[in-house]
């Protein structure tokens, strides 16, 4: 019987340049599309839509190969933390 893995990733970002939530939702939702293109994963912003220096950024991946999913999931978090208009203060990676 073949096994299938989810790997989670949370991603809770400052984003000390913006001035007000529209700022914000411009660069949350242009990283989320960039990676989006880029991995085969689901990416949303979690929570703190109000706050505009604040994004909580999930993405999850699934397969049979949990080795692949955490390398793809690292990498996603490496291209994510790429970008100087914010900077990850907490990340957190979880299996279901």
């Amino acid at each position: 019987m073949m096994q299938m893995y989810v790997g989670c990733l949370i991603v809770d970002f400052h984003i000390p340049a913006t001035a007000s939530l529209k700022d914000k939702r411009s660069i949350v939702k242009s990283n989320i599309q960039r990676a989006q293109q880029r991995f085969n994963a689901s990416i949303v912003e979690l929570a703190d839509h109000d706050l505009w220096r604040r994004a909580t950024i999930g993405a999850a991946a699934c397969g049979a190969e949990p080795g692949q999913i955490e390398g793809q999931l690292r990498a996603l978090l490496s291209f994510l933390e790429a970008d100087p208009r914010w900077e990850a203060l907490r990340v957190d990676f979880t299996w279901r």
